[in-house]
């Protein structure tokens, strides 16, 4: 599980493709399913932190 600030964080990445067979990928934020989806999700034993990186400005993976 990921957490920030003590609080679950989702971290989820996606892949869609449209009709012309294009596919298109990054950071899943949020999804409206208007037919079908089919999700595959991984849990990883342990807990995964994040903390702030003044360097690049990012949350960045803490792993314990």
């Amino acid at each position: 599980m990921t957490v920030e600030d003590g609080e679950y964080y989702a971290h989820l990445h996606m892949s869609v493709g449209n009709e012309k067979g294009e596919a298109f990928g990054g950071h899943l934020n949020r999804a409206v399913v208007s037919a079908t989806c089919e999700m595959v999700i991984t849990v990883i034993d342990g807990n995964v932190d994040r903390v702030y990186d003044e360097e690049t400005g990012l949350n960045v993976f803490k792993f314990d």
